[in-house]
């Protein structure tokens, strides 16, 4: 029982460690990838999908090396491994580089682990929250929506199969709340606020969050950013990726549209309707609205850029995030699989070889040889 503990607090230290040394240096690449004046030209998908991948990768490539290091000693049980793992080495992974500062650093990745799962679900939860502040603003005196502008709005949700949730009030707010059953919530006050072409300019909008199910995406990026200490880093990929995302779903409302032009005026009218009021999208719904000013003017920028083309290129709608994301899972599980059943311990020989030439080129705590705990 013993031994299993001191591997989980192994796992625990090492997956932060990793997790977060990498996080360091995809924040780094995607820093530079941002402030490269050739990416300024790239598509927002494009860019979407880097910063995507900035925050994806480092939990996942962590959990699949300490798995893959780590957990042999649960698949071999604990008399194999020890046979297994017998050959004379010093170096025991990252915790050569840190047993000095056992156990407490393995007491604190834990607990780091565990207050990033609740921090993460905090985030998350708080976006229910949300909706209370807007329960506030409402009233009962607001003007209706007109019958033609209500059918409009039905016709529109009605051909992507998103259902609506109509508000009565003057308050102007939409966004598409939910995961896979997402529905459209829409106040009379917007309604009323914008023209005929404004309003179906807004609605394309709100439907490519629905069609990309934008805000699984967002729920995904949330935990991600919190499973390491850089997350004041991985905080600021998570808004550069929602700044991309609204400027991909701009523009499939431009092209369905065709009329760049009124999605920048639905977007500039609803920014001065709501000027001052607080703007905070969590991460289980996806709104026309913006953070904050300066992505609004990138946005504005960025739709009218595109009314000089003739023909505005298609954006690529399709689900590739859930491809992606089974593609993964199946090869996480069958590369394991596969190692366990071949070698259980190549990863984790490997790792320590790695370490070991680092130490030993770098002549870093020579000391530590003599240290080293068991695994």
């Amino acid at each position: 029982m013993g031994s299993y503990w001191t591997l989980l607090l192994m796992s625990a230290e090492n997956f932060v460690l990793i997790s977060t040394a990498l996080s360091v240096v995809l924040f780094g690449a995607a820093t530079m990838v941002r402030a490269n004046v050739r990416a300024r030209t790239w598509h927002p998908l494009s860019l979407s999908r880097v910063y995507a991948s900035a925050l994806i990768v480092p939990p996942l490539v962590s959990m699949w090396l300490v798995s893959a290091s780590l957990l042999p000693v649960v698949w071999l049980g604990p008399e194999r491994w020890v046979q297994e793992h017998r050959a004379a080495h010093t170096d025991h992974l990252l915790s050569a580089l840190t047993v000095s500062l056992d156990p407490a650093l393995s007491y604190a990745a834990i607990s780091f682990a565990s207050i990033a799962l609740v921090v993460a679900a905090y985030a998350i939860a708080k976006g229910y929250f949300r909706i209370g502040r807007v329960v506030r603003r409402l009233e009962i005196d607001s003007e209706p929506a007109a019958p033609e502008r209500i059918r409009q709005v039905e016709d529109a949700c009605g051909s992507y199969r998103l259902s609506i949730g109509l508000v009565v009030s003057r308050y102007p707010f939409s966004f598409v709340w939910g995961y896979f059953s997402s529905k459209l919530i829409v106040s009379t006050g917007l309604i009323n606020a914008l023209t005929s072409k404004e309003l179906a300019a807004l609605l394309e909008h709100e439907a490519a969050h629905h069609t990309r199910r934008d805000n699984l995406s967002k729920w995904i990026l949330t935990i991600c950013r919190y499973l390491s200490p850089a997350f004041p880093l991985t905080g600021l990929l998570y808004r550069w990726w929602s700044e991309q995302v609204e400027m991909v779903c701009d523009e499939v409302a431009a092209r369905r549209t065709n009329d760049p032009v009124e999605v920048a005026g639905a977007l500039v009218r609803l920014t001065r309707l709501t000027l001052g009021m607080p703007r905070n999208p969590q991460p289980i719904e996806s709104s026309f609205f913006g953070e904050h000013e300066a992505v609004l003017e990138r946005r504005v920028e960025r739709v009218l850029s595109l009314s000089g083309r003739q023909t505005i290129e298609p954006v690529v709608m399709s689900r590739s995030w859930v491809t992606a994301t089974t593609l993964c899972a199946t090869a996480f599980v069958l590369t394991l699989a596969t190692l366990f059943a071949v070698s259980p311990l190549a990863i984790h020989r490997l790792l320590e070889l790695l370490l070991h030439v680092f130490l030993v080129s770098g002549r870093l705590f020579p000391e530590i040889g003599n240290r080293s705990r068991p695994f």
